[in-house]
């Protein structure tokens, strides 16, 4: 998951909800947007739900996926598990997406980026096509991915950004 502290469209809120992470100048949790994404909605439906900018919730999913995809980058010797036999984490993806058993990063697959399990299909494809409107059908649809996965995988990044407030605070 993403970096959060970098990204212009959040910021922490230390009132209302506890330290969560929220769209910026608003009071709405970040993790509504992947319940609502996760439920079949598209960005342009949560947003006037939610009173969001449509432009800001799409930016964060843009984001995610941008953290996604350059992950692999920051390692050009491997993915860091390879090379840290004590199992830490090394970095905000590394730390969540270990969690979830429907993806894995593989050094021969797609230079360690994580993708579900026993595929190529990777978790940044999800943010970015979901960031230019489209929904969980849609994906399902176009990569011929299973559609309770998807589902699963916006359910955890929810569970994790409500639950888990100490490993999304800082981002580190």
């Amino acid at each position: 998951m993403a970096n959060w502290q970098h990204c212009p469209a959040v910021e922490r809120d230390a009132g209302r909800h506890g330290g969560l992470w929220v769209f910026t100048g608003t009071d709405v949790p970040l993790y509504l947007l992947y319940e609502h994404l996760a439920a079949g909605g598209t960005v342009a439906s949560f947003a006037e739900q939610r009173g969001v900018d449509p432009r800001q919730a799409a930016s964060l999913l843009e984001y995610e996926a941008d953290e996604l995809h350059d992950y692999r980058l920051e390692f050009p010797d491997g993915v860091p598990w390879m090379n840290n036999p004590e199992g830490k984490a090394a970095g905000p993806d590394d730390t969540i997406w270990r969690t979830c058993s429907l993806v894995e990063q593989v050094p021969g697959i797609l230079c360690g980026v994580w993708v579900f399990n026993r595929s190529r299909f990777t978790l940044y494809t999800i943010y970015y096509n979901l960031a230019s409107g489209a929904t969980i059908d849609n994906l399902a649809e176009w990569y011929y991915v299973d559609k309770d996965k998807v589902v699963a995988i916006l359910q955890h990044q929810s569970n994790t950004l409500r639950e888990n407030r100490k490993a999304y605070a800082d981002s580190v």
